[in-house]
C-alpha cells in the first residue's frame, strides 16, 4: 500500500472539506449578531438558485432573519439523514424531515439530543395522516443537562393558508403540534405549514425545549438527496 498517497489523499479532502465550509460560512449569517439590531435578510430567488446548496432562512424567537445554507448531510438511525446548517460563527442547526432534533453552539442554550423509536409524523407527511395524531419521544438540552424528557406531542389540522415564501405566494395548510413535558408540567406548541402540492414543510415554528429560544425556519431551496424537508 502507498501510505504517501493516501496520507496525501487524505490531507487534500480534510484541505477540501474544510474549503468547502468555510465558503458555507462566509455565505451563511450569524445567529451571533440576532439581538444587534440587524436587518433581516433577504435573498433573491437567482441568488438563491444560483447556490449549489439547499438554503433556509432562519430566525430565533423575534431576533432578525439570517440566511443559513446546508453544510453536512449525515446519516441518522432513521431512514432519513440528518440535515446540518451552518452560520457564520460555527452555530448549527440539525434538521431531520424538517424537525429540529439538535442546535449547536447557540448562545442562549442548546437542543443536545432527540430520541425516538417510532417515525416521527414530520417523515410520514402530516397531509397523509388521520388527526388528531398523537407521538412521543425524549429530548435533553442544556444549560442545565436535562437528560431524557419525555415530550408528548398531539397534531392537529388547522386550515388552509397562503403564506409568503420570500415574496413568493405558496398554497399551504397549516397544522399544530402541541408539545406535553408531564415531568415538568408544562407544554408549548409548534407549527407547520405544509406546501399543498408537494406535501413538504415549507414554514415551521419550533420550540428547542423549555426555557430556550423558539425558532422560525422557511424553506428555500431544498435538499434534494433524501426525504428530508
Amino acid at each position: 500500500m502507498n501510505k504517501p498517497f493516501f496520507s496525501t489523499l487524505a490531507i487534500f479532502i480534510a484541505l477540501t472539506i474544510t474549503g468547502c465550509t468555510q465558503r458555507i460560512q462566509d455565505l451563511s449569517d450569524s445567529f451571533k449578531f440576532a439581538y444587534q439590531g440587524f436587518p433581516d435578510a433577504q435573498k433573491s430567488w437567482d441568488e438563491i438558485n444560483a447556490l449549489p446548496y439547499a438554503s433556509l432562512y432562519a430566525q430565533l424567537d423575534n431576533g432578525p432573519r439570517g440566511f443559513m445554507v446546508l453544510a453536512f448531510v449525515e446519516p441518522s438511525q432513521h431512514p432519513s439523514p440528518n440535515l446540518k446548517w451552518l452560520s457564520g460563527e460555527n452555530e448549527m442547526l440539525v434538521t431531520r424531515n424538517g424537525r429540529l432534533v439538535k442546535t449547536v453552539n447557540l448562545a442562549d442554550g442548546n437542543l443536545t439530543a432527540t430520541h425516538t423509536d417510532t417515525p416521527d409524523p414530520l417523515s410520514v407527511g402530516l397531509n397523509t395522516l388521520s388527526m388528531p395524531h398523537t407521538w412521543s419521544r425524549t429530548i435533553d438540552w442544556q444549560p442545565g443537562n436535562h437528560s431524557d424528557y419525555r415530550a408528548d406531542s398531539t397534531f392537529k389540522r388547522r386550515k388552509l393558508q397562503n403564506i409568503s415564501v420570500n415574496g413568493t405566494p405558496v398554497a399551504t395548510t397549516h397544522y399544530t403540534e402541541c408539545v406535553t413535558l408531564p415531568a415538568l408540567d408544562t407544554q408549548y406548541t409548534n407549527d407547520y405549514w405544509i406546501a399543498n402540492d408537494t406535501g413538504k414543510i415549507i414554514k415551521s415554528y419550533q420550540h428547542l425545549a423549555p426555557g430556550l429560544p423558539a425558532v422560525t425556519l422557511t424553506h428555500l431551496k431544498p435538499y434534494q438527496g433524501g426525504a428530508d424537508d
